[in-house]
């Protein structure tokens, strides 16, 4: 199952308690139908609990009963008697004698929780949503420019900020920003799948930090183990020429230190020399180590 079904199975648990939002969300989805004129209105999904719920918003919201019809892989809720179209109509403040404008009737979508439902319906049938495991994405299409644009305005008045683009024939609000994804389902009615992105940005956020940390720890570590075989290399080319007696006695401690410890690092093996000496002191010792033996060569 794809995360764009299991957002709208989610959506479509919520209860149909207030009139006024049962109305709203069956107008969203009603705008968003394969058809939707005065001699027909046709409402198609794949998803049977889509298909279901789109059933009981006709009853409760127009007393309009249909029974799906199956279509290739999707079902179809099929509407042609124009007393029931009429009824939806009137329902929406539309004319039911003429051929219909796609505008949006604002007084059935006044309150935030009615602009909730309606854009609830619309992405019931026209939404999609990326998943988890790919980059933010959540895009609602529609074949008409204004309906989009006056969606648009719905979703700026909720603190939304969507983006608009042409693809083909349809018109596309979309989101491709974690942030904007989330708070589009959470305002209509789908928490849980909007916390399931959240956790996974936060999962990939620390993962991408630690392997940052992995990354510099390992990148020290090679640079420690570099610079400890160039010093070990040096000390052993005077070694084998002149004996420890060829280094400045000051020198001498450091290394004979370097050589019966060559994976430690400057503050490990810094803490080596008794009494201790500082990280800064040592590396100076080693670089005096570095250059005499440069000039012993």
């Amino acid at each position: 199952m794809s995360f764009s079904s299991e957002v709208k199975n989610e959506l479509c648990r919520i209860s149909m308690q207030r009139s006024c939002c049962t109305r709203a969300e069956a107008y969203g989805a009603l705008l968003h139908a394969s058809v939707f004129s005065h001699k027909e209105i046709r409402l198609s999904a794949e998803n049977t609990a889509v298909v279901r719920r789109l059933q009981a918003l006709l009853q409760r919201a127009f007393f309009v009963l249909c029974e799906p019809q199956q279509a290739g892989r999707k079902q179809q809720l099929v509407i042609t008697q124009s007393g029931e179209i009429g009824r939806i109509f009137d329902g929406l403040g539309y004319d039911h004698k003429s051929h219909i404008a796609y505008h949006l009737n604002r007084n059935i979508i006044e309150e935030d929780c009615c602009i909730a439902a309606f854009l609830r319906g619309a992405f019931l049938m026209a939404g999609t949503v990326a998943g988890p495991d790919k980059k933010s994405h959540l895009e609602l299409k529609s074949t008409r420019q204004s309906l989009s644009g006056e969606e648009t305005s719905l979703l700026l008045e909720l603190g939304l900020s969507p983006k608009q683009a042409r693809r083909g024939s349809a018109w596309l609000l979309y989101f491709k920003d974690n942030a904007g994804v989330e708070d589009f389902l959470t305002h209509i009615g789908a928490p849980h799948a909007a916390m399931e992105l959240m956790e996974a940005k936060v999962e990939k956020n620390l993962r991408n930090t630690i392997n940052r940390q992995v990354n510099c720890e390992t990148a020290n570590l090679v640079k420690t183990a570099d610079a400890a075989a160039r010093q070990i290399a040096a000390i052993r080319a005077v070694l084998e020429s002149g004996g420890e007696e060829a280094f400045p006695e000051a020198l001498r401690e450091t290394v004979r230190l370097r050589l019966a410890y060559p994976t430690d690092s400057l503050a490990e093996l810094a803490q080596r020399f008794d009494p201790p000496i500082s990280k800064p002191g040592l590396s100076h010792r080693l670089k005096k180590i570095t250059e005499f033996a440069i000039k012993e060569s």
